[in-house]
């Protein structure tokens, strides 16, 4: 059922796919995917497996690993990489602490925006000795030039994210990979906002994180790690723990421990296992969907979001070029509580925080969603004057 607009049904672009694929999501503008996406209704039969073969002894466990392998797979597929190379830790924090640690050296830096997650940044203060070197700019837009003049021989990483939560800025990557190049250092990639609304190569990362309850259609529990087998053969984290080490019977059994060579190694313990499958529910419905078609159709959305929100005079943080922008559309306010009860007055689910309002549509908006969150947003502006 199209939604309308004073009235009147949209004659622009659809959605992608119906709103009855999602758990609550009928009826509702809901344009916050870089916070939260509804959940699949199909989740649902997952809970009822899960607990069926939960009750199965060793061969439910047995099913349960089964599936969270397949979500490898087809994460795997997305990416274009191969499935030894990811892991399943519980969030992204607990990734780059692990990568963060394990890179620790004495007078070493570490390079990353001044706007950075804290989950990308706060690491390296507490896990590390190393200096932390933030890159400013007065628009917090992205500048090679300003990261390549940063950089040193004592750099050891360099960390961004492919989409900024903040901005919803684009970076391109291979600007980043070769500054990490002339250095010597490792390029660290935080996609949350970029997997499962936009294309990229994870290949040019040394270290990819991202959280799975996005754009990527999971649930909280199931973050991802990938670690580039090329160019990080031999990488292993400080920590360690049962299913993170080769196992060893409990009679022959000593201190010594065997890495894992495999994405197992950002797992100490038991993986999310029902987090797991439902991410790979949500990567299976994004591939079947098709990912070009995703990032074709989200882009034509924010084209028309920034376009129109710029020209009701609105301090745009996003970049005006459509290349520098994927699924995120934010601009400055003064009052984010004001604007978020305002918006959401006017049917509109979006996201706040930072001092600013950040809209972001994904396959399952269309056109009308744009047109309402662009009437609504005039509005709340009218009243914050």
């Amino acid at each position: 059922m199209s939604q309308q607009v004073r009235g009147v049904p949209d004659p622009g672009l659809p959605p992608l796919v119906s709103s009855a694929d999602f758990a609550g999501l009928p009826g509702l503008c809901h344009l916050a995917a870089a916070g939260e996406t509804p959940m699949l209704a199909s989740h649902a039969a997952l809970f009822n497996e899960f607990m069926h073969d939960k009750a199965l002894g060793m061969g439910g466990r047995e099913r349960i690993y089964a599936k969270v392998s397949r979500t490898a797979d087809s994460l795997a597929a997305l990416l274009g990489c191969r499935p030894s190379e990811l892991g399943f830790p519980q969030n992204v924090a607990q990734a780059v602490n692990m990568v963060a640690r394990s890179i620790d050296v004495p007078g070493g830096n570490v390079v990353m925006p001044q706007w950075e997650y804290p989950s990308d940044m706060y690491p390296w203060r507490t896990g590390t000795a190393m200096e932390i070197r933030l890159v400013r700019s007065p628009d917090h837009l992205m500048d090679p030039q300003r990261f390549a003049d940063a950089v040193d021989s004592s750099t050891r990483a360099i960390v961004t994210s492919l989409v900024s939560y903040y901005t919803g800025e684009l970076i391109d990557l291979q600007e980043y990979r070769a500054i990490a190049d002339s250095c010597g250092a490792v390029p660290i990639v935080d996609v949350s906002q970029a997997l499962g609304v936009a294309g990229f190569d994870v290949s040019l990362a040394d270290f990819a994180v991202a959280c799975g309850y996005k754009w990527a259609l999971g649930t909280h529990g199931a973050g991802i790690a990938y670690c580039n087998a090329a160019r990080q053969p031999g990488w292993q984290p400080r920590e360690s723990g049962w299913t993170s080490a080769v196992w060893v019977d409990a009679d022959v059994r000593d201190t010594s421990v065997t890495p894992v060579r495999d994405g197992r190694r950002f797992e100490l313990g038991n993986p999310a296992a029902l987090c797991v499958q439902i991410l790979g529910a949500g990567i299976d419905y994004l591939r079947a969907s098709g990912l070009a078609r995703i990032e074709a159709h989200v882009r034509a959305l924010t084209d028309v979001l920034w376009t129109e929100l710029d020209a009701l005079g609105m301090r745009m943080l996003t970049p005006a070029d459509p290349a520098r922008r994927a699924g995120i559309v934010a601009f400055e306010v003064d009052d984010e509580g004001v604007w978020r009860r305002g918006l959401e007055a006017h049917g509109v689910l979006a996201w706040t925080g930072d001092k600013r309002v950040r809209i972001s549509p994904h396959l399952y908006n269309g056109m009308a969603d744009i047109r309402q969150a662009i009437e609504a947003v005039g509005a709340v502006r009218k009243t914050v004057r």
